[in-house]
This record gives structure tokens, C-alpha cells and sequence, in this order.
């Protein structure tokens, strides 16, 4: 029973590595007001529920295995789109590799299904992947730089991850950055309870079925700001957050015969498409989101 227990211990150190703890589940809900798009009078309720599982497996003190699912439902109407729903569904497979006390690496193979799956063919699957280098100064900081790339609907999308985690010698205030896809800043009010902001950027593509034809494509580019409280009063292990905030709302939809060259983070090369539905509006949003958190021993 001690060899499995350090064994667990060891492998939730590994995938931390100088962050106190490891998320495994998060599921969330968010729902926005009636918006509209563009000048016109067609109108879109907006609401999104997500899960993200992650399941780390060791293999000894230098490897651990990681793979898990993520899945993602968005519930929005646009004009002669036969369904109200885009679906994403993700695989996550990967190794991580500790290389020193100082350094690891994190390669994720990351396989998607996304399409309002009406019907579901090998064409709506896009594979993907992900390399993350860490740099750990102490157990309060660290500091990563990666990649991320992905074949889209509208073609290959490649990022750069640059990021930072910090935790004050006091735990008060904790800030976790990931640029360009999010940022978290948060202070602890009392022991329970947490004011934070966050930013997400959001990059996804769907294959739709419009006017009975699989011959376009959603592409959801959205930026997310937002303020929220959370608190884990009921069990110190699962924290539940409510948030406020707004978000940009894009949901471009172009034929499937339009793509880009290239895109690298915001930036895209060789972009000619005609978009066939209007711009939609920002909106406040309100979402609820739930987190199991392990937290790692002090030693």
C-alpha cells in the first residue's frame, strides 16, 4: 500500500512539477444573453459545457504517461445551419519526461472529431499535438515555452506557447500564464475563498451541415475576459467558481473549399475567403465551473 501511495505521489509531483497541485476534472457551463448578428435581426442565444479529463499514469521516476478526453458542446444558431450544436471531442495521449530537477518536457499527441455531428465521417477528424519545455526556479515558479499545431477546417494552425507560473512566499496571490491562450490571476480572500480574472483565447473550426450539404465550415474565434469567485467549502479538493464577463463571439462559417495558406497564432497567411453569415456581436456571459484539484505534499 506505501509503494502504491508513493507511486500516485510521485506521479502527481511529476506532472506539477513546482505548482502545489494538479487538476483531473474540470467540467464548466457557460450561457450568454440573446446577441445578434450584425445588422440584421437574426438573433443567437449562446451557451457552451465542457469537460476536460486528464489521467496521468507513471512509468517510473523519469516518464510518466498522460492521456485523457476532453469534450466540448456548443449550443449557438446560425442562419440555414441544420443543427443549434458544434461538438468537439478530443483525445489527449503523451509522455512526460523529467529530465533534471530543472527540466521536463511534455509531448502530447492530440487527435479531434469536431463537427455539429449530424453525421460523422473520417473527415471531420483533425490531428494535432503539442510540445511543452518547463524550467522550474523553485517550487513557486517556473517558466515554459512550447508549440502547439493543429490541421483545422480551414488548414494548419500553428502557436507558440510561452508561459510562466508564480506563487507568492505568503500563497495569497497566484498567477498562471499561458500566452497567447490564457491568463489567471487570483487572490486568496480567506482560506476557502478566491477573487480572480481570467482571459482565454478560444480557436476551434466545425464542419456543418448547411441547406442539406456537408460543404462548409464554423470557425470560432473568440476571446474570453472575465472575474470570478471561487470557493471550496463543501471539500477542500473540488473548488466551484462562478464567473462574469464578456466575450467576442466568432462563429464565421465559409465554404469548405476556402482555406488559409497558413496561420500562426492570430496571424493569417493567404486568407481570400468570402464569409457567408454576419459578424456576431459581443456578449456578457456567465459561467459555472466545478474542479477536482489534488493538492501535492509540502515534501
Amino acid at each position: 500500500m506505501y509503494k502504491k501511495v508513493s507511486l500516485v505521489l510521485l506521479l502527481l509531483s511529476a506532472i506539477a512539477h513546482s505548482q502545489q497541485y494538479v487538476d483531473l476534472l474540470s467540467v464548466n457551463y457557460n450561457h450568454s444573453s440573446p446577441t445578434s448578428y450584425g445588422n440584421s435581426e437574426e438573433k443567437t442565444a449562446l451557451s457552451n459545457f465542457e469537460v476536460a479529463l486528464t489521467i496521468p499514469v507513471v512509468i517510473n521516476a523519469k516518464y510518466v504517461f498522460i492521456t485523457g478526453l476532453d469534450y466540448n458542446k456548443n449550443a449557438v444558431a446560425i442562419p440555414n445551419y441544420m443543427n443549434n450544436s458544434l461538438f468537439l471531442t478530443r483525445l489527449k495521449a503523451g509522455l512526460r519526461v523529467n529530465y533534471s530537477e530543472k527540466w521536463s518536457g511534455t509531448y502530447l499527441f492530440l487527435p479531434k472529431v469536431a463537427s455539429d455531428y449530424v453525421t460523422t465521417t473520417s473527415n471531420d477528424l483533425y490531428l494535432g499535438g503539442a510540445a511543452v519545455f518547463k524550467y522550474t526556479k523553485n517550487k513557486n515558479s517556473n517558466f515554459k515555452l512550447g508549440i502547439y499545431a493543429s490541421k483545422e477546417a480551414y488548414g494548419l494552425f500553428v502557436t507558440p506557447l510561452i508561459g510562466m507560473y508564480y506563487k507568492s512566499p505568503s500563497s495569497k496571490l497566484e498567477m498562471s500564464v499561458t500566452f497567447p491562450t490564457d491568463f489567471n490571476l487570483n487572490y486568496s480572500a480567506t482560506p476557502k475563498t478566491k477573487i480572480g480574472i481570467d482571459y482565454s483565447a478560444i480557436g476551434k473550426s466545425y464542419r456543418i451541415t448547411t441547406e442539406n450539404s456537408r460543404s462548409s465550415y464554423v470557425e470560432n474565434n473568440s476571446l474570453q475576459f472575465a472575474a470570478y469567485l471561487q470557493n471550496n467549502s463543501l471539500y477542500k479538493n473540488i473548488l466551484f467558481r462562478i464567473k462574469a464577463g464578456v466575450s467576442t463571439n466568432e462563429y464565421d462559417v465559409y465554404s469548405m473549399n476556402e482555406k488559409v495558406d497558413f496561420r500562426v497564432s492570430a496571424f493569417k497567411f493567404g486568407d481570400h475567403r468570402t464569409q457567408l453569415n454576419e459578424k456576431l456581436s459581443s456578449s456578457p456571459f456567465i459561467m459555472l465551473e466545478s474542479i477536482y484539484r489534488f493538492d501535492l505534499p509540502s515534501k
